[in-house]
């Protein structure tokens, strides 16, 4: 992902963070942890 495109995945507030937690969570069916990892630039 690029690096200006972490903004749009985390979303205004976590909002967009949030909602993949919530679908995450509803597809493995129990409550889980969502991590955004940042990568090095040079991969």
């Amino acid at each position: 992902m690029h690096p200006e495109d972490i903004g749009k995945v985390i979303g205004r507030n976590g909002r967009t963070a949030r909602a993949l937690r919530t679908v995450v969570s509803a597809i493995a069916g129990r409550s889980v942890r969502v991590d955004l990892i940042e990568a090095d630039e040079g991969r």
